[in-house]
């Protein structure tokens, strides 16, 4: 008789399912399959003005370099945070998006050297902190 095997699965996500963590999730990947993260990306950037091309093209176009998510409380609750920037560019042209759980929400900041720094939609105090946390 052959041996059985069973392979248990341990997931620190805290009852939520592993495909649905917070963290190491790509920006662009999470944009084109979640339907509530491209339509709240979509949202922040319509009709902007005075913001970099490249961040106005993120729902669809990848010309962007960008780090793996990382959740960050936010007044208690678990929120996604994306880093992106410019090619080449990085220290000159980079944002920073920080989106709901379940990707309804989104704020953005925004930190150009030729365009300036700023931030779309409204972001509470808390998710304004959030958003200057460093990469990493």
């Amino acid at each position: 008789p052959c041996p059985c095997f069973v392979l248990l699965r341990v997931c620190p996500c805290a009852g939520r399912a592993p495909a649905e963590s917070l963290w190491g999730n790509f920006r662009a990947m999470t944009v084109k399959t979640s339907k509530p993260h491209r339509e709240a990306l979509a949202a922040l950037l319509r009709g902007r003005q005075g913001i970099p091309v490249w961040v106005l093209n993120m729902v669809t176009k990848n010309d962007y370099v960008g780090l793996a998510s990382v959740e960050v409380p936010v007044e208690g609750k678990p929120m996604q945070l994306f880093y992106a920037c410019q090619p080449k560019r990085c220290a000159e042209s980079a944002v920073r998006v920080l989106f709901s759980a379940d990707g309804k929400h989104a704020v953005m900041r925004v930190n150009d050297k030729q365009q300036g720094q700023g931030f779309l939609g409204t972001p509470s105090e808390a998710e304004t902190a959030a958003l200057a946390r460093d990469p990493g």
